[in-house]
């Protein structure tokens, strides 16, 4: 089996930058060869979110082609990566599979919740919105009008624990809770999440709380099980690592009794598309899915994987910059 590697840089769009904290997203795409076939993986760290840099993932995933290390040794975002080269090679993703349902995204803030902004979500199901990078009342001000303006839409509300308990409640006020699917791990103390959904009549998604494998998160997500406020798990693919550490860890939401939505590092169609496939595998992941983001990326791997009417098709896995691996 022979490896290649392909380096390539994404410009983000501008009105996006802020958000995805990057003007390009830096990938390196990883092709394993045998014989006829191929398969293919992408691997991008994003500065502030992975602790891997793409520098050392490149130089480990050479280092595990040539027989040195462990795929479970290896950082998240080259786990990844390598596991879906292997699993592309050996045919996952050949067969078409099933559209996922996707939550819309909006990046931006109150200030950029323009008439132009409301017509492109019109027929958005599910939205998911940023809170905690501007003002209190701006952050209500966001909800309130994107409820205004989608009256048949719900919201996922994604703090990404920078709130208190206090700041998340007050944000709310105002709101009414129906139109809230979830609170994606809004705090900064995630053992106030029960009191949190208690108070305020809406579900908790586990977000960073997931990926924190400490004997106390382990036992945090027990008891939130046990008081029946988690909803879902974000299973943010490229910090966890392999397809089958990504199934694992769907496994045991499902066990402690919570879906699992998808998501991605704001990275290329290809990894959403990867995404609808992995999707299609999972048992308790009928929820949408947090891949679409594809809008975000001036330039793409493959034809984009742009949401149509909440949906992604599960068409079988292009081949990233087909050009390139000729």
């Amino acid at each position: 089996m022979n490896f290649e590697m392909l380096r390539v840089s994404l410009p983000v769009r501008a009105q996006a930058r802020q958000l995805v904290g990057a003007d390009a997203r830096e990938i390196i795409f990883i092709a394993a060869r045998d014989q006829d076939r191929i398969g293919f993986g992408e691997c991008a760290p994003l500065p502030g979110l992975h602790a891997e840099t793409l520098e050392f993932c490149m130089e480990s995933m050479e280092n595990w082609s040539n027989g040195m290390g462990e795929m479970n040794s290896l950082a998240p975002c080259a786990a990844f990566a390598l596991s879906c080269a292997l699993e592309t090679l050996n045919g996952f993703g050949a067969s078409e599979v099933a559209p996922a349902k996707v939550a819309h995204f909006f990046p931006g803030t109150f200030a950029q919740c323009d008439q132009a902004a409301l017509d492109s979500l019109r027929e958005a199901k599910i939205v998911k919105i940023k809170w905690g990078r501007d003002s209190e009342s701006n952050d209500r001000a966001l909800l309130a009008r994107l409820c205004g303006a989608l009256p048949a839409a719900q919201f996922r509300v994604d703090a990404n624990q920078l709130l208190s308990r206090a700041e998340c409640v007050t944000r709310l006020e105002g709101i009414d809770a129906l139109r809230v699917e979830y609170l994606e791990d809004p705090l900064r103390d995630p053992s106030q999440l029960a009191l949190l959904a208690n108070t305020t009549g809406i579900s908790i998604a586990l977000d960073e709380t997931v990926v924190d494998q400490s004997t106390q998160a382990q036992a945090l997500r027990a008891s939130l099980a046990h008081d029946g406020c988690v909803a879902a798990w974000v299973l943010r693919m490229s910090t966890i690592g392999s397809l089958d550490a990504i199934r694992a860890m769907a496994a045991e939401a499902a066990r402690l009794s919570a879906d699992a939505v998808l998501s991605t590092a704001y990275e290329s169609s290809y990894s959403l598309r990867v995404a609808v496939h992995v999707a299609a595998s999972i048992p308790n992941a009928s929820r949408a899915h947090g891949i679409g983001t594809a809008a975000l990326l001036q330039q793409d791997s493959c034809i984009a994987a742009t949401p149509r009417d909440g949906l992604i098709d599960g068409a079988p896995l292009p081949n990233p910059f087909a050009e390139a691996w000729l």
